[in-house]
């Protein structure tokens, strides 16, 4: 692992930087601590007044007691609600603490604490399995630091399927850029979004919003004028049983509300389970709403995000907190004793039932598109993270003249100290044959460009000085496996891969073809022509590219081609009985073995 003594002046001062905010937060999380402790202490002697206050001011004014026991209630209830606000906010900072520590670790090279988007694996999509994108260690857990499940998966959407239209790359840039100087925002957009974890169930929820059947909202004027008078025939009997009315009719109103309210029961029942637990998942998209709507932007994609969370005179922030409030005060009615309570007083059912229906309504067409933002800026702060956490990379130039132009390219997964950048120029050619000795660099240059190009497709900047390419999909093979439960063998799955690109080709969209060592599972005369004939169908297809390869005979193939492919290579020397490995791209075939060198090292072979 690295050290900050060893990081080159930029990287210092983020990592300084990280380091002191999270002392800064650190101090405030202390302060906030103190004063959860005193507003605890304040609520054991307003307890304690509770009780002794009107025990002590009763015999000397009736009105005075109960007046010290109301107020003193309702102080109570203000500690409480104090209490819990500084709660939320330790919380917050705790939150704030935590990624800064771990983004001084992944400075140093360990970002094991970020999710690594495992269950993202897919072997068989175009490149994602090749390039190493999800899993552990992978670059989707190196610059992961969504707080919502969907914007996590939106994440992985836009790393599986970027963008080839280069007006769109560059407005992509220019929002990550603009997020990227956001520090603070993405970081408290981050603490926000994890006090609370939703679960693939709260989202099912939220999307049954939509086919929502009301059970009230479409019932008579006269059955909504019940519910409303009940309640208050109920309430106002009480108080007039001070005055002589018999106890009776409360209690006979208090019962027929109760049989109301039961006769819907199951319905409700139904309704409730529909949105129940669905409150402080509510509350935290509410929290993430305000603060883009809070923060100042320039792009236009960001600014017609901005937009589009206006709702009239209240914003979409508030308008999902009151739904919050609604689902909140609708859950009580589960308590044993609180739920006949309220119905009996108040139809509770009924009234939170219909408010819950009414902003339905209202809004359930307007909350897909509310959440899509939260989901899109959770997924465009990681990128713009990625972007802020490396000051030396470079915003790439989308052309569609120019496939490939690229200085000091390097993979952004490898320790600084140890990266071995390359320059790199399809120049006229649309085909590149790379050759080299075994662990010469020939794979990771493939992931190294094939990462680096996912990248810039993406909006990002890359790990190098310059570069200017088309955007294209990609396809990859480069790691293909075979399958026992399938009965195919390694030779047939590779084959599978190389049909898989064919077709595409054949549909005349442009492809970027990543191939290592192809035709493995063959013998070499055979993989040798099997591999020329597979080249020359690529080039006839107008197929670009990279393919990796031992197989010297191959290299024909720039002099037949006229220059459509080029030979390029990486060398090692043998120097003192030890093998030399620059990792350095240069033209040609490459002259130089090590196969049987390393054999007769580890003793697997004679030596001569």
């Amino acid at each position: 692992m690295e050290s900050i003594t060893d990081f080159e002046p930029e990287y210092k001062q983020l990592t300084w930087q990280y380091e002191k905010l999270a002392q800064t937060y650190k101090k405030q999380s202390k302060l906030i601590s103190r004063k959860m402790i005193q507003s605890g202490w304040m609520r054991v002697l307003v307890f304690v007044l509770l009780f002794a206050a009107p025990i002590y001011l009763y015999p000397l004014h009736t009105w005075l007691a109960i007046a010290s026991f109301t107020g003193l209630c309702f102080a109570f209830f203000l500690l409480i609600r104090r209490f819990n606000k500084l709660k939320k906010k330790k919380n917050e900072l705790l939150s704030l603490i935590s990624l800064n520590q771990q983004e001084v670790q992944a400075q140093l090279g360990d970002w094991s604490s970020f999710c690594s988007g495992e269950h993202f694996i897919n072997p068989h999509h175009h490149y994602s399995h090749d390039l190493d994108l999800f899993g552990t260690g992978s670059f989707f857990q190196y610059i992961n630091r969504t707080t919502t499940l969907k914007g996590e998966e939106e994440l992985q959407a836009r790393l599986c399927s970027p963008e080839t239209d280069t007006e769109i790359i560059k407005e992509n840039q220019s929002v990550i850029k603009e997020l990227a100087e956001k520090l603070i925002f993405r970081q408290h957009f981050y603490a926000k979004g994890r006090s609370l974890n939703e679960t693939q169930e709260d989202i099912n929820k939220i999307k049954t919003f939509e086919s929502y059947h009301p059970l009230l909202i479409n019932k008579g004027k006269s059955f909504k004028l019940l519910i409303t008078v009940l309640p208050v025939f109920c309430l106002l009997s009480i108080g007039l049983t001070f005055i002589g009315v018999p106890s009776a009719v409360p209690v006979t109103l208090f019962l027929l509300n109760i049989t109301f309210a039961s006769a819907y029961s199951k319905k409700v029942s139904i309704i409730n389970a529909q949105f129940t637990s669905l409150s402080n998942i509510l509350n935290k998209f509410a929290l993430l709403i305000s603060l883009i709507d809070q923060e100042e932007f320039k792009s236009k994609t960001l600014l017609a995000n901005k937009e589009r969370l206006k709702n009239q005179s209240r914003s979409a922030s508030q308008e999902i907190s009151q739904l919050s409030s609604f689902m909140k005060h609708f859950d009580q009615r589960k308590g044993m004793i609180t739920g006949p309570l309220l119905n009996g007083f108040l139809l509770w059912d009924f009234i939170y039932v219909l408010k819950i229906e009414k902003w339905l309504n209202k809004y359930s067409n307007n909350i897909k598109e509310w959440l899509r933002i939260v989901y899109e800026i959770d997924a465009l702060n990681s990128m713009a993270g990625f972007v802020y956490n490396h000051p030396d990379y470079t915003f790439p130039n989308p052309d569609n003249k120019i496939i490939l132009k690229v200085s000091n390219i390097g993979h952004p997964l490898i320790n600084r100290q140890e990266r071995v950048c390359n320059d790199f120029d399809f120049d006229k050619s649309i085909f590149t044959l790379i050759t080299g000795a075994n662990m010469s660099g020939k794979s990771t240059f493939l992931r190294t460009v094939g990462l680096n190009m996912i990248l810039a497709r993406c909006g990002m900047t890359v790990c190098a000085t310059d570069m200017t390419f088309t955007p294209m999909q990609m396809i990859t093979n480069m790691r293909t496996t075979d399958s026992l439960i399938k009965h195919e063998s390694y030779f047939f799955a590779e084959l599978k891969r190389l049909k898989f690109i064919i077709d595409h080709l054949k549909e005349g969209i442009p492809i970027f073809i990543i191939l290592d060592e192809i035709l493995k599972g063959t013998n070499s005369k055979d993989k040798t022509y099997g591999s020329l004939e597979l080249i020359k169908n690529l080039l006839s297809l107008n197929a670009t590219g990279m393919i990796a390869t031992h197989d010297l005979e191959l290299g024909i193939l720039e002099k037949e081609t006229k220059g459509k492919i080029i030979n390029q290579c990486f060398e090692v020397e043998n120097i003192g009985n030890e093998l030399k490995f620059d990792y350095k791209l240069h033209k040609g075939i490459t002259q130089n073995h090590n196969a049987s060198f390393l054999m007769k090292q580890m003793g697997i072979i004679a030596a001569n």
